[in-house]
């Protein structure tokens, strides 16, 4: 990613720092610190502070990782704190350099995320410096909700990659096969693809794909040794990370010819995800369109196996907002991207979930993936 995004980007956030008083941000959640800085560790167990002021970019990171920063991270300033012997007579403390940071630079109002924030780390600023704290979560979250076409481009990458990952599972699955082995057979395959078409690029997969009808009432579950049999309902359900940015695709298959009743569900479903992603378009609400999606099962008579939101956003995490949610009237707008997922799970019967990730536009919703969602495909 070019660093004249991440530029932008901090500009944005000084200026809302400037409008609040704010002297200093203190970023301690890892996406929030790859948004500004572009540096991503491969684990959180030792402390990692981001410090972004009126002029200066500082990361606060152990010795394991500033190779790793100084090849990567849009920073002004690498702070190095030691745990090896060798070194045990620098600074061995992340701590110790967080606090002359703030000190030495005179910093008197912190902006902090306030909902992920250490409680402990708060009570010890208190103490070592002379710091008071505001919150900027919700810009940094604002900030997030609209993709830049940088974003966009990234996000559709990784439906590239999922999209083969999925239809690679579903088409070679076979009787006997682990739900891990199936999972495994779309991984390999995405990897390779990543392999092939991205030089040095960063490919993180997730997936999971409940089988029969006492897994597939699960919406979330680890996949398991469970093997595949005759008459077996799949949901498989994964998601791509490309350079930190995610794409969504899950399908419901089937192993066998499945009954009436299982194929009369499914429609529901298929339905109710059609009519969520016909409602989507710039300058109507969550709430709205989780109605669309919910009326259709309300109306076929199960509305109470529809048990979680119509959809989340999609962007540097798992899940994050907009949470398309029944009680959220956050107004959609042009750049926000969203998977849409209504489900339904009725413990005698099974679980049904298709799953697409959408950008909204002005008129409508752009869906990037784009593994079919018909029977004629998803029967195996």
């Amino acid at each position: 990613m070019a660093f004249k995004e991440f530029e932008t980007r901090i500009n944005i956030l000084r200026d809302h720092l400037a409008q609040e008083n704010i002297d200093l941000a203190l970023l301690v959640d890892p996406h929030n610190q790859y948004y500004f800085t572009n540096f991503y560790a491969l684990t959180y167990s030792r402390p990692i502070f981001t410090l972004i002021s009126e002029s200066s970019v500082e990361i606060i990171l152990p010795k394991l990782e500033e190779e790793h920063a100084k090849q990567e991270a849009y920073a002004d300033e690498i702070h190095v704190y030691y745990e090896h012997p060798e070194r045990a007579n620098v600074i061995k403390s992340p701590y110790k350099i967080l606090f002359d940071v703030i000190n030495k630079g005179g910093y008197k109002t912190i902006g902090i995320e306030k909902n992920v924030f250490p409680v402990s780390l708060s009570e010890d600023l208190k103490n070592k410096t002379a710091a008071a704290f505001k919150d900027i979560e919700n810009k940094i979250g604002d900030m997030r909700l609209i993709k830049s076409e940088m974003e966009i481009s990234l996000i559709k990458s990784a439906a590239q990659l999922v999209d083969f990952g999925v239809r690679e599972s579903i088409e070679k699955t076979e009787e006997g096969l682990s739900e891990l082995e199936i999972d495994a057979i779309g991984t390999m395959a995405i990897l390779k693809l990543a392999s092939e078409r991205f030089p040095n690029i960063r490919v993180d997969c997730f997936s999971m794909s409940p089988s029969g009808i006492e897994r597939t009432v699960l919406p979330h579950v680890f996949s398991s040794t469970r093997k595949i049999r005759k008459g077996d309902i799949i949901i498989h359900s994964r998601q791509v990370a490309f350079k930190g940015y995610r794409s969504e695709n899950e399908r419901t298959f089937f192993f066998g010819t499945p009954s009436k009743k299982v194929m009369d569900i499914f429609e529901v479903m298929t339905e109710a995800q059609k009519a969520a992603i016909s409602a989507i378009r710039e300058g109507v609400t969550c709430k709205e369109i989780d109605n669309a999606a919910r009326s259709v099962i309300r109306e076929a008579g199960y509305a109470n196996y529809f048990f979680h939101r119509t959809g989340h956003g999609l962007g540097l995490s798992v899940h994050e907002p907009p949470y398309l949610r029944y009680d959220k009237e956050i107004v959609l707008k042009e750049g926000m991207v969203v998977s849409i997922e209504p489900g339904i799970y009725i413990p005698s019967v099974g679980g049904f979930r298709h799953s697409d990730t959408i950008i909204i536009r002005k008129n409508y919703g752009e869906v990037i993936t784009k593994v079919p969602r018909t029977l004629n495909y998803l029967v195996r």
